[in-house]
């Protein structure tokens, strides 16, 4: 809620270094291998995305986000999979101008790809309970790759990376 989830990252991944060096280095290892397979392919894919919706009349902003390697190691652990049948290392924020945008842009994207069955969450319709809101879903996007997706506004952009203080930078503001 306050917007530390950078300091608690960056906390959870030098312990992890520390408690399981192993474990974080097989992880970093094949994280550099599938980034320096994919870089090409990353970028494509995002000028693909971002055409869809240029053609579709939205305007969005993208950004990569990368799990960090502890966070990869406890969905490993909790779901019992191994690196490979992750499907959000590497995934895309998009961020639009309203709301209504959030689900037109879901839309094309939903009628342009195949969705990946139960991974849709509206947290828009139903935020979080420390009131973060985004929509998440998952594609079959260009070149068959698997595609990872939160759709969201600035505005929530700022509060999922700055927490409360972002809300008091647009209350102040007012």
């Amino acid at each position: 809620r306050m917007g530390m989830n950078l300091i608690r990252d960056e906390l959870e991944d030098l312990s992890f270094s520390v408690l399981n060096k192993k474990a974080r280095d097989l992880i970093t290892e094949r994280l550099k291998f599938i980034k320096n397979n994919r870089a090409d392919n990353l970028q494509d894919i995002t000028t693909n995305l971002i055409d869809v919706l240029k053609e579709n009349g939205v305007d969005a902003k993208f950004a990569g986000r990368e799990k960090t390697p502890f966070s990869i190691w406890r969905k490993m652990q909790n779901k019992k999979i191994s690196l490979e049948h992750l499907s959000d290392i590497i995934g895309f924020r998009v961020i639009v101008d309203n709301i209504s945008d959030c689900y037109k842009t879901l839309g094309i994207f939903h009628s342009k790809y195949s969705a990946i069955p139960f991974k849709f969450k509206d947290y828009i319709s139903t935020p979080k309970i420390n009131k973060y809101q985004s929509i998440h879903t998952a594609i079959i996007g260009p070149k068959e790759q698997r595609v990872e997706i939160q759709i969201r506004t600035s505005q929530m952009h700022d509060f999922a990376e700055r927490g409360v203080a972002s809300h008091w930078k647009y209350k102040s503001s007012e």
